[in-house]
C-alpha cells in the first residue's frame, strides 16, 4: 500500500503542476489582452455609426415639408386670380412693373451658403411685411392665411442653420411703414393688382429659394461623403 499511496500522491502533484502551467502567466505591469466582445445584434460601433450618419442624405424633412405646404397654397393663386377677373386681366401682367421693394429672386448657388441663407431669411422678412397689404385687400384668403403661417416657420428654420443669425433683422417700424406706404393708393384696382403681384412674387421667391437650399444641402452632403471616402482609403 505505501507504494500505491506514493503513486497517487505523485499523480495528484503532477496534475496540479500541469494545471498551474495551463493558467496565463500574469506579470506585474504587463498589459492585459482583452478579447473583443460582440455588440448586440443591430447595434453598430461608434465608427460604423459615424460612417452611416455621413453616408445618409441630410434630413431636413421638417423645413422641406413647411416649404412644400406653403408652395401648395400659392400654386392655386392663378386659378383664384382668373376667377376674380374673369379673363379680363392676364396673369402674366403680374410679372411686370414690380416695385423695387420686392425682394429679388433667391440668389443662385454661386454664392456662399451663409450668403444664400441670409438672402432667403431677409427676403422672407420683407415679404412678411408686404403680406399685410395682401391681408388688407383679401382678408379671408386661404392662400394668405397659409403663407402668413408658413413663412415665419421657414425663417426660424433657416436662421437656425446660419452661423450668424443676428445679421438678418426684421424691417424696423419706419421701414415697414415705408414699404406699405408705397402700396397704398386710392385706386382700388391698383391695390388689388399689387396684392396679387406680392403673392405671385412670393411664389417665385419660394420656388427659387427651395431649389437653392436643396442644392446647398446636396453640396454639403457630397463634401462629407468625399471626406469619408478619403479617410477610408
Amino acid at each position: 500500500y505505501p507504494s500505491q499511496l506514493n503513486n497517487q500522491m505523485y499523480l495528484r502533484l503532477l496534475a496540479a503542476v500541469m494545471l498551474a502551467a495551463a493558467l496565463p502567466l500574469c506579470v506585474k505591469g504587463a498589459p492585459l489582452e482583452v478579447t473583443p466582445t460582440d455588440l448586440p445584434q443591430g447595434e453598430a460601433s461608434g465608427e460604423e455609426e459615424e460612417d452611416r450618419r455621413i453616408s445618409d442624405p441630410p434630413r431636413d424633412s421638417n423645413i422641406i415639408e413647411i416649404w412644400e405646404r406653403v408652395l401648395k397654397s400659392t400654386e392655386s393663386h392663378q386659378q383664384e386670380f382668373d376667377e376674380e377677373f374673369q379673363g379680363n386681366v392676364k396673369y402674366d401682367l403680374l410679372d411686370k412693373d414690380k416695385p423695387r421693394s420686392f425682394p429679388a429672386k433667391c440668389p443662385n448657388c454661386t454664392l456662399s451658403k451663409e450668403a444664400c441663407l441670409q438672402s432667403l431669411a431677409h427676403g422672407m422678412l420683407v415679404y412678411t411685411v408686404l403680406l399685410k397689404h395682401v391681408d388688407r385687400e383679401y382678408h379671408n384668403s386661404s392662400i394668405v392665411a397659409a403663407v402668413k403661417a408658413g413663412i415665419p416657420q421657414l425663417i426660424t428654420q433657416i436662421k437656425a442653420k446660419m452661423r450668424n443669425a443676428d445679421s438678418v433683422a426684421a424691417p424696423t417700424s419706419s421701414e415697414e411703414q415705408q414699404l406699405l406706404k408705397e402700396l397704398d393708393r386710392p385706386d382700388l384696382f391698383y391695390r388689388k393688382m399689387m396684392a396679387h403681384r406680392i403673392l405671385r412674387s412670393i411664389h417665385i421667391f419660394l420656388v427659387d429659394g427651395k431649389r437653392s437650399y436643396q442644392k446647398w444641402m446636396s453640396k454639403k452632403h457630397a463634401v462629407r461623403m468625399h471626406g469619408t471616402q478619403i479617410r477610408n482609403l
